[in-house]
């Protein structure tokens, strides 16, 4: 039985920036009702709709604005498969700016009391419906490994109505005071899961479109599964205080998508590319250490035939800078498919 509680809603703090960061610390989230106008989201969802369907997405006996996934079509980051049709979706003109909505950056400005800056990185999420031969449903884990720098805080919005059922989010209400929690290679986004006792009580809701979640970067969260027939779509963008330190990693467009100028020459105007140079942010280096820690994990499984390696090995052929890496993880990969046909033909015979 699902014992996931409910989550607290402060919307009616809204505007009142000093209640909104006491209950943040606190808590470690805030789910908060219309942050964006419900118009805006709505329009962003009807454009990566028509990207999705134009990639074969969704099914196409049923109307785009549906969102009715076709299950034959379901991939995942970073797939290559996947990221064909990803990379139009992530460069998309008015996703970028919803995150850079006046709403949200007066928000976060009143939380830390100066100045906001928006990671140029952030994340956008396809989820397909969990079936029998596909789940890509993200576990327990924290963002802090994957953001670096200072404390930052994360924004979930999912592009559209997402009740729970539809894979919405859930937090650990408290875990952010338990630090950076030990992990395991993990097959959902980010491919780092929790592998201890997760401190805190779950809980979760139904977002309506426009309706935000907001955490901080030691909150432990999860996806429930998509048990609907749609695809879900959701973005998750960072913020942090103007004048801290911000990881390197952060100021890059997302791994694979090309550079900022790629990205860029889709667009239609000039406003807001680069913003980011406006507020001189004070760059430094990603501290790799929990990757490499997951990498030998990985290195280790796959030299086993665990096949639950395969999403990291294909995150460190995509995005590692070591090249030695890149290329053992290449060699892991191929020893994986082989031992798979080995066990098919096995099946088979």
């Amino acid at each position: 039985m699902d014992s996931t509680g409910n989550f607290l809603d402060s919307t009616d703090r809204m505007g009142d920036g000093p209640a909104l960061a006491a209950r943040l610390h606190r808590d470690g989230y805030l789910f908060l009702r219309g942050l964006l106008p419900r118009e805006s989201v709505t329009e962003v969802s009807r454009r990566l709709l028509e990207k999705a369907a134009a990639g074969g997405w969704l099914d196409p006996a049923r109307a785009v604005e549906d969102g009715i996934a076709n299950p034959d079509a379901a991939c995942k980051d970073p797939e290559e498969r996947y990221m064909r049709v990803f990379r139009g979706i992530w460069a998309d003109e008015a996703l970028h700016r919803l995150r850079t909505h006046p709403n949200v950056l007066a928000l976060f400005e009143g939380i830390f009391g100066e100045p906001a800056l928006a990671h140029p990185m952030f994340v956008q999420r396809n989820i397909f419906p969990q079936s029998e031969s596909f789940d890509f449903t993200t576990g327990a884990h924290q963002d802090k490994v994957h953001i670096g720098g200072t404390t930052s805080h994360a924004m979930w919005v999912p592009l559209g109505d997402c009740p729970r059922e539809k894979g919405a989010l859930a937090v650990a209400a408290g875990s952010h005071r338990a630090g950076v929690l030990d992990t395991r290679v993990g097959n959902g986004a980010g491919g780092m899961d929790i592998c201890v006792p997760v401190p805190g009580e779950w809980v979760s809701g139904s977002f309506a479109a426009g309706d935000a979640l907001i955490f901080s970067d030691t909150t432990v969260h999860r996806a429930l599964p998509n048990r609907s027939t749609q695809l879900r779509q959701s973005f998750d963008a960072r913020y942090q205080p103007a004048s801290q330190p911000v990881a390197e990693t952060n100021m890059r467009p997302y791994s694979g998508c090309g550079t900022w100028e790629e990205v860029y020459a889709g667009w239609s105007s000039d406003d807001q590319k680069y913003y980011w140079k406006a507020l001189s942010p004070n760059v430094v280096p990603f501290d790799r250490s929990h990757y490499e820690r997951r990498d030998r994990m990985a290195f280790a499984m796959a030299e086993s035939g665990d096949v639950t390696a395969r999403d990291t090995l294909l995150r460190i052929v995509q995005r590692d800078p070591d090249a030695e890496k890149r290329g053992r993880a290449e060699e892991l990969l191929q020893h994986l498919a082989g031992a798979e046909d080995s066990r098919t033909l096995g099946a088979s015979a």
